[in-house]
């Protein structure tokens, strides 16, 4: 959402009484409600991950935002303490996958890249007997598929999908539109929202840095692979309030719409978005109830919310203008 033309309802500057930019948070804050964005190795599953960080960093709560195949890597982002809570917005972003497969047979590279971007837009997808969900047809769309390279029988190949697309079960269609068989044979999630592989961290480099900070007391490395929960909002479309209306959407009042200061564009009445204080913390998650031109010369319910993000405390009850 980093390309959203912004609209401001009401120009509004931040108090530095209240609040804190989310760089500018201690490390401390940060292990209570952050997020890691783990570069998952091939083995483990994405839960003994997850487990693993939280006997490591002595947490007592870790949760990861959008399984991993135990044979895949990549993109795992990982919630610490009470930043799991946020694990609903980035664990339905997009994602997307580098993937290697081997064909039954060698074919045309033509025919090849011709049956991968067949995939583009919605397919009918029946989950692998592995999976965790129930195995029932269902509809995921694919938004983008490449294909990358060709040698002999290996194809290596990347789409760009919505939450719950199985690149496993696009590849044996693949083998099927191509007719022959095509069984996946490594896959790497290489972005999910905003996250890439480049924001990853391995799993010694994040204990490592743990280890430095507490031993040590130094915190560069440390804040290398340690962020903020909203790095997990990053691709949401944001409404950012005045601080008089922090308070109470944190206390759960739904967003009216002169509670906001500005706004991006693009937004439909449904979408889920980000509210978002002036410092640029994360206030809410909310669904919105009118578009981004009515939000902008419109008076009533904005947003109703889903959950909050923010202390309360940390801003006042609407204070005289």
């Amino acid at each position: 959402m980093t390309d959203k033309h912004w609209y401001t309802r009401e120009a509004s500057e931040p108090s530095e009484d209240y609040g804190t930019r989310p760089e500018k948070r201690s490390i401390e804050e940060l292990l209570e409600q952050g997020i890691l964005i783990v570069d998952k190795p091939f083995g483990p599953t994405s839960n003994q991950v997850s487990g693993w960080i939280k006997e490591e960093l002595d947490l007592k709560k870790t949760g990861h935002f959008g399984t991993l195949d135990p044979n895949a890597t990549g993109v795992l982002p990982i919630g610490v303490n009470r930043g799991t809570r946020i694990q609903e917005a980035l664990a339905k972003a997009r994602k997307e996958y580098v993937f290697e497969a081997e064909l039954g047979e060698e074919k045309p590279e033509d025919d090849i890249r011709e049956a991968v971007k067949s995939f583009e837009g919605v397919n009918k997808q029946v989950p692998p007997e592995k999976s965790a969900v129930k195995r029932e047809e269902r509809e995921r769309e694919a938004y983008e598929t490449e294909l990358l390279e060709v040698q002999e029988n290996q194809v290596l190949g990347r789409v760009r999908c919505e939450s719950g697309f199985y690149v496993r079960v696009m590849i044996e269609q693949l083998g099927e539109k191509l007719d022959t068989s095509a069984e996946m044979t490594e896959l790497r999630r290489t972005k999910q929202g905003e996250l890439s592989e480049e924001d990853t961290a391995t799993l010694q480099d994040i204990v490592d840095a743990y280890n430095f900070y507490r031993k040590e007391g130094k915190e560069e490395e440390i804040r290398k692979v340690l962020h903020p929960i909203e790095r997990a909002v990053a691709h949401m479309p944001k409404i950012v309030i005045k601080d008089t209306a922090v308070n109470a959407v944190a206390n759960g009042s739904d967003l009216g719409s002169t509670g906001i200061s500005k706004l991006q564009d693009g937004i439909q009445e449904g979408d889920r978005a980000a509210i978002m204080t002036l410092k640029g913390e994360l206030v809410a998650l909310a669904t919105a109830q009118m578009t981004s031109e009515e939000m902008y010369d419109q008076k009533g319910t904005a947003a109703t919310l889903e959950s909050v993000h923010m202390n309360p405390e940390i801003y006042p009850k609407k204070w005289k203008r």
